[in-house]
């Protein structure tokens, strides 16, 4: 207990008694499962204490009456008393009257008034001769909480009430000299106190029940779109862990399929092979070209059948880069000497340009010399009959195209081998040169299209490069032809690094 210096005109001292643990239980109230429209509110949750035991202050310190605010479970939320400490104090000594006054309290707190809840205000007498007022506090019909009003002496109260001059040991009069500290009222003016109390009260209420309710409803609205975010993710994941398990069957299937379509496709060509030079006996000139079909199909199965088996080492995580140093003008023509016999088919010239005094290229040998030959691969394919297809190799020194380390100076040179193939061919739309690296992709994807393969090739080199920490791009004209271009740092790769291939 606490004394308040807000005193009025008059001598009568007013007690303030805060239960804020009991108040705090109520502050984090949860919405339950059926909304905040559908649940009982607290008159805790509404109201500012602080600032309502302020008011409650002033209209004691108006009207020395002093006032006390249950809320609907009996729960006090607000106790200010003045003026009947001693009148009180003096009965609760006696165990008649202390226990009169407890059964009194908690009849006051939890029963329930006739007509209370249809917010009526209630008179209760104390044996004493003292007298309360209990109003209800209401919003929409709902009882919220009660208002005990008092004590005060009645306005026709000559003596303390007939019970107590039947207690032992118990002095009426003295009583009655401690009624000089307890403001009488009459009925009349107690009621226009507590329609003007009311009044404030319901108008508290109503804004913090407005206020409550917009709150609490958007609250509801941001949780109930969570909720469905919440389950669309799930679902999503559930989607993503499948499509992640049939990437999985789909690349074992294809690496068992590609290795044992890889063995009797090796003795085919073999057989073949051996029958055109007559090591099974002599053969005529048609029988010959019939073989010679075999085994150029042959080959380019058993092609397709390598660049699947790399693609599920590269999605598999299991494609590692083994560097050692590297003879570019060597290298550009171990890819040149692979591609001259497709080349010689379409009479396509074959032009090889190399700066000369190039470093030592550390790197992958199988890998980037892969790289080339599927580019010139790729370049005799799309490219007519006596077209030009040029593969160069040159130092160069500057920025990454795409850099993801630039800062406010722009991207730090780096130096690099850049490998350029370009060709007089077909050339590609501009709308699809981003998408030429994609795995399957097919420029032209119709059942009739002109030119065949798998659309991995380009989707390999990407990942060859990538893996070497290096860049690759492509510039096209339609109908004027196409350049790749790679870029391979000078600086020695790790050993050991692993191809970091999305999944396809």
């Amino acid at each position: 207990m606490t004394f308040d210096p807000r005193q009025g005109s008059g001598s009568l001292p007013i007690i303030l008694e805060d239960d804020l643990p009991v108040i705090e239980e109520f502050a984090t109230t949860d919405t339950p499962p059926g909304g905040v429209l559908e649940r009982e509110i607290r008159l805790a949750e509404l109201l500012d204490m602080k600032a309502f035991r302020e008011v409650c202050a002033s209209f004691v310190d108006l009207y020395k009456i002093g006032i006390k605010i249950f809320d609907r479970d009996g729960t006090k939320l607000v106790d200010i008393r003045v003026g009947n400490g001693d009148w009180c104090g003096y009965i609760f000594a006696h165990p008649t009257g202390r226990h009169e006054c407890t059964g009194l309290v908690t009849k006051i707190k939890q029963f329930n008034y006739p007509g209370l809840e249809q917010g009526e205000v209630v008179e209760q007498h104390c044996f004493s001769g003292l007298k309360y007022v209990i109003m209800p506090i209401t919003y929409g019909g709902d009882l919220l909480g009660r208002v005990i009003y008092g004590p005060f002496l009645p306005g026709d109260l000559r003596s303390p009430g007939e019970e107590v001059t039947k207690w032992a040991d118990f002095d009426p009069q003295r009583l009655w000299s401690y009624g000089d500290k307890i403001r009488r009222a009459p009925d009349e003016m107690v009621i226009k106190i507590l329609t003007n109390f009311r009044g404030v009260v319901d108008t508290i209420t109503f804004v913090a029940m407005k206020a409550l309710m917009t709150s609490q409803l958007h609250v509801e609205s941001i949780t109930a779109s969570y909720n469905e975010l919440s389950q669309a993710n799930r679902r999503l994941r559930e989607s993503f862990e499948k499509l992640q398990e049939l990437d999985r069957l789909k690349s074992n299937f294809l690496a068992m399929i590609s290795h044992e379509l890889r063995t009797p496709l090796t003795s085919v060509i073999g057989y073949s092979e051996m029958l055109v030079e007559g090591m099974a006996g002599p053969i005529n000139e048609e029988q010959r070209q019939f073989l010679g079909t075999i085994k150029e199909k042959g080959e380019s199965l058993l092609e397709l059948i390598g660049s699947l088996l790399d693609m599920s080492k590269i999605e598999a995580g299991a494609m590692d880069v083994h560097p050692s140093e590297l003879h570019v003008p060597e290298l550009l023509e171990a890819a040149k000497t692979y591609i001259v016999p497709q080349a010689a088919k379409k009479q396509v010239r074959l032009v090889v340009e190399c700066e000369p005094g190039l470093p030592q290229l550390m790197a992958d040998r199988d890998k980037v010399k892969q790289s080339l030959i599927n580019l010139l691969g790729n370049a005799v394919k799309f490219t007519p009959q006596q077209g030009t297809i040029r593969i160069g190799a040159r130092l160069f020194v500057g920025p990454r195209r795409k850099n993801a380390a630039a800062g406010r100076f722009g991207a730090p040179d780096e130096r690099f081998v850049r490998f350029d193939v370009s060709d007089t061919g077909i050339g590609i739309p501009a709308d699809k040169l981003e998408r030429v690296f994609q795995s399957f992709y097919q420029v032209d994807n119709s059942i009739t299209r002109e030119y065949g393969g798998t659309g991995l090739g380009l989707a390999i080199v990407k990942r060859f490069v990538e893996a070497h920490q290096g860049e690759i791009w492509v510039e096209s004209h339609e109908g004027r032809g196409t350049t790749f271009s790679l870029l391979f740092p000078l600086e020695k790769p790790r050993t050991g690094d692993v191809v970091e291939a999305p999944r396809f």
